[in-house]
């Protein structure tokens, strides 16, 4: 294979990672609207994906799987990981979900890299560059016309939906932040299956998903192993397997085909109708993570390997 064939294969799996974690948000909505609980899914998904992401790690290395309970620093991080990261994205991720709807939820959760860069502003106390000021209000401008549909005095989602739109744009930075010294010393694989089967047990402790499992005709049954297996699983692991052939940066900006799989499913299949100024705030929002991702990193990357992936 030579390079020009193995670029375009990387950019082939992860804009296929990114599109089917996109596509997993209107699946995840098609369930909720039927009556299967938000707590209930995320419990099963969790522990599903996190075993099978284990046994691939345990497959491929055994040694890094199991490295991070060799150390006790190493445990804690990785139980805030969980508590913090993991559990908390995926929990206000669909619940985002089932109380405005997927579009909404991702294009919000997008949001992510402007509250890194000004936490790290904060933590850092040092004043943003320019081009981040301008990526800031842009993010400003974008998020108003999604939640305005363009009317800019009266909100077009309800003050639920926004808190929870923005509450997972602010865990989706945790998710990111929280992991920094594990990633820079584990595997990333490692850290996500066993974040995963982790949280997917707390989950069940909480409510076992072998109880209770909601009644499921096929179509409802096809969304439900489709995220799973391929908004979860599939996804991930196109996107490790994209960074072979291609740099991280590259595959961030293929990120763009999440929020497009979720708007392109949701009108198709959900009949979701969205208006010209939703359109264009989504567009600048995008805009601004593109162009953060051309510019200088105002903190270093821990692991190419897992970026803030693996959060769905």
């Amino acid at each position: 294979m030579n390079a020009h064939e193995r670029h375009l294969l990387g950019i082939l799996l992860a804009a296929g990672g990114s599109l089917m974690w996109g596509v997993s948000g209107p699946a995840s909505e098609y369930l909720f609207d039927r009556g299967v609980g938000v707590t209930w899914l995320i419990a099963s998904k969790m522990l599903i994906a996190g075993i099978v992401l284990g046994l691939y790690c345990l497959i491929k290395d055994p040694h890094a799987f199991f490295a991070p309970w060799h150390s006790l620093k190493a445990i804690v991080h990785l139980l805030l990981f969980v508590i913090f990261g993991m559990v908390a994205m995926q929990y206000v991720y669909f619940k985002a979900v089932a109380v405005a709807n997927a579009a909404t939820a991702t294009v919000l959760q997008y949001l992510s890299p402007v509250i890194i860069l000004i936490w790290v502003a904060v933590a850092s106390r040092t004043m943003p560059r320019r081009g981040d000021i301008v990526t800031i209000v842009m993010a400003m401008v974008g998020t108003v016309l999604v939640v305005t549909k363009g009317q800019i005095t009266t909100l077009a989602i309800t003050p639920n939906a926004l808190f929870w739109g923005l509450a997972t744009a602010v865990a989706a930075a945790s998710y990111t932040l929280v992991p920094q010294w594990l990633l820079a010393n584990y595997s990333g694989v490692a850290i996500s299956a066993w974040s995963m089967i982790i949280g997917g047990l707390g989950m069940n402790l909480y409510q076992p998903s072998w109880e209770h499992i909601p009644h499921m005709d096929w179509p409802m049954i096809w969304c439900y192993l489709f995220v799973v297996v391929f908004g979860t699983v599939f996804a991930y692991v196109f996107y490790l397997l994209s960074l072979n052939y291609i740099a991280p940066t590259a595959a961030g900006l293929l990120d763009a085909f999440e929020p497009l799989g979720a708007v392109v499913t949701g009108v198709v299949f959900l009949h979701l109708h969205l208006s010209f100024w939703e359109l264009v705030g989504g567009a600048i929002i995008l805009a601004t993570v593109a162009l953060m991702t051309l510019l200088e990193p105002t903190m270093p990357e821990p692991d190419a390997t897992v970026g803030d992936h693996g959060r769905k």
